[in-house]
């Protein structure tokens, strides 16, 4: 008989640059559209990326980073604002 196992995805929680943090939200996003991580998951995941890595994760006027965006796509860019909406980053 052969056991089906369960594949463990490690998504890097405290990436050192910003386009290891693009590499990392492009696979929580894609799993996140593949089912294979849940959406509350996924939002601690991004919401953890906001509050630890803002500054790599946004520009200084508050958006995304463009090096982000332009890596990410547009598709997972908006499933990111998504789940980042409500969100307000600290002033310090």
């Amino acid at each position: 008989m052969v056991q089906k196992q369960a594949h463990k995805y490690e998504i890097l929680k405290n990436p050192t640059t910003v386009k290891l943090l693009a590499k990392e939200l492009i696979l929580a996003s894609d799993l996140y559209i593949a089912k294979q991580l849940d959406e509350t998951h996924y939002r601690e995941l991004i919401l953890y990326f906001a509050k630890f890595h803002g500054k790599k994760l946004f520009s200084a006027s508050g958006s995304l980073n463009p090096t982000v965006k332009n890596r990410i796509g547009s598709k997972r860019c908006g499933l990111v604002e998504l789940m980042l909406e409500g969100y307000q980053p600290s002033m310090f």
